[in-house]
């Protein structure tokens, strides 16, 4: 991060503030041990659309160490959270995290792949929902969509995180490696989906690593 980048973000930080002082601690820690959460710019900007939307039932694919569950669940008092982790490390390093914030009678964490488990809890009639959060594997992110949309509701909220990859879906040409290559063709073919699909309302922001905020219109037809 550049120099004047990094002067924005600690002035941006010194006027927001803290939801909780155990959620901003939780960061911290993330932060220092180098895991994957949302960026602080994300989350401000997430912060603001989600008290205009107030959803009550969120899906999220992708857990990591619990920490956006738990800011959806401390922003949001009144919303139920069911997020899935499929990195075993990652699931046991949730599990403990949501229990410390106290957030475990409001967050359910399921261990598995993301696909696996929304049809599973398509079985079990779970849902509807009214907001899904990806924040896995980035060239899953269409069929973890896809999977997820039967227990989606009409209007519901669909935020897409990390869609710029460091860059790289920007790219593409560039990239020496095969692996990094097939992750960005995924994500392009995922980010045509959401934005020429009539069922999607999309929106895409440079905030953060990328975003996508959509609309789900689920009655909405070619």
């Amino acid at each position: 991060m550049a120099e004047e980048e990094r002067s924005v973000q600690v002035y941006l930080d010194g006027l927001t503030p803290h939801l909780s002082e155990e959620l901003w601690l939780f960061r911290l820690t993330g932060e220092k041990g180098n895991v994957p959460i949302i960026k602080r710019e994300a989350e401000r900007l997430l912060t603001a659309v989600l008290r205009l939307k107030k959803p009550c039932r969120i899906l999220e694919i992708g857990t990591a160490i619990g920490y956006s569950a738990s800011f959806f669940a401390t922003l949001l008092p009144e919303a139920r959270v069911t997020t899935i982790e499929k990195d075993p490390d990652m699931y046991k390093a949730a599990v403990r995290n949501i229990e410390i914030m106290k957030l475990s009678d409001r967050i359910e964490i399921l261990f598995g792949d993301g696909r696996e488990q929304t049809e599973m809890m398509k079985e079990r009639c779970d849902g509807p929902f009214d907001m899904i959060f990806l924040d896995a594997a980035k060239s899953h992110y269409k069929r973890f969509l896809e999977s997820a949309l039967d227990m989606a509701e009409d209007g519901a909220l669909i935020i897409s995180d990390n869609i710029m990859q460091h860059g790289m879906t920007a790219n593409e040409p560039e990239l020496p490696s095969r692996k990094h290559r097939t992750n960005v063709l995924k994500m392009r073919e995922f980010l045509a989906f959401i934005t020429e699909d009539p069922r999607f309302s999309t929106s895409l922001l440079e905030c953060g690593d990328g975003l996508a905020i959509s609309i789900y219109k689920k009655h909405e037809q070619d």
